[in-house]
């Protein structure tokens, strides 16, 4: 994943995190959809594709790791946040398992949502 304008999906059961989420996204130029919850998450990713998606792990309905191993089979190539506000090891360790690239806990900074996202969408190194 580059600098370049990123498509992302944000999946969050609380709309004031799914607004925070878009709204500082937006400012750095990406083009975001929310939603809120996971069966809504696999329908739009059944007809879009992102380059990064921010869920969720506990949603009413289809949880973030349900949702998160279904998008993953769909779009393996996307970069997976999981956002969470009980971060119990074994459920961090779980979301990493199956797929997600980093677990942001809730609740969560502005500088950290920018930190993560320079992190994840900083030029990787070409393999030696």
């Amino acid at each position: 994943m580059d600098s370049k304008s990123l498509d992302i999906l944000v999946v969050d059961d609380e709309q004031s995190i799914c607004l925070l989420l878009q709204d500082v996204l937006s400012r750095f130029g990406h083009r975001v959809m929310t939603c809120h919850d996971g069966a809504a998450a696999v329908q739009i990713a059944t007809e879009h594709s992102f380059d990064l998606a921010f869920m969720d792990i506990r949603m009413p309905g289809m949880g973030g790791l349900e949702a998160l191993k279904r998008l993953h089979e769909l779009h393996p190539d996307t970069t997976y946040v999981m956002i969470t506000g009980y971060a119990a090891n074994d459920v961090v360790e779980e979301s990493l398992r199956s797929g997600a690239s980093a677990c942001l806990c809730k609740p969560f900074s502005l500088s950290q949502v920018t930190k993560l996202l320079q992190q994840l969408t900083a030029p990787q190194p070409a393999p030696a």
